[in-house]
C-alpha cells in the first residue's frame, strides 16, 4: 500500500492539464482549460481542468476529480494501478503491487 506522503507527492507532481490532454482535446479559457467530457456524450464542452486546483471536473455528469481519480475513471482501473501509472508518468519510482 502507499503512504499518504507518497500519494500526495505523486498527485502534486502531476500536471493535470498534461495528463488530461492525453485523453481530451483541451482549449484554454481564462486560467482554466475546457473540453468535451470523456465520460458522457455532449456537444457543448462542460469538462473543465483547473491547473491551479489540480483537478478536472465535468459540470454535466460530475465526472473527474484529482489526477488519480481522473485516471481511475478514464482507464477504468483501481486506485493503486492509477497511482503506479501516475508515478511512472511523472518519473517517480513507486511500486504498489509488489
Amino acid at each position: 500500500m502507499a503512504t499518504q506522503e507518497e500519494i500526495q507527492k505523486i498527485e502534486d507532481a502531476t500536471d493535470i492539464v498534461k495528463l488530461v490532454s492525453n485523453y481530451v482535446k483541451l482549449e484554454k479559457v481564462g486560467k482554466n482549460y475546457k473540453g468535451l467530457c470523456p465520460f458522457h456524450g455532449e456537444d457543448t464542452p462542460s469538462f473543465v481542468v483547473s491547473p491551479e486546483k489540480n483537478v478536472a471536473h465535468c459540470f454535466g455528469c460530475g465526472g473527474g476529480g484529482s489526477p488519480i481519480k481522473f485516471l481511475e475513471q478514464i482507464e477504468n482501473i483501481d486506485f493503486l494501478t492509477a497511482l503506479e501509472k501516475l508515478a511512472k508518468f511523472n518519473g517517480i519510482p513507486f511500486e504498489a503491487h509488489s
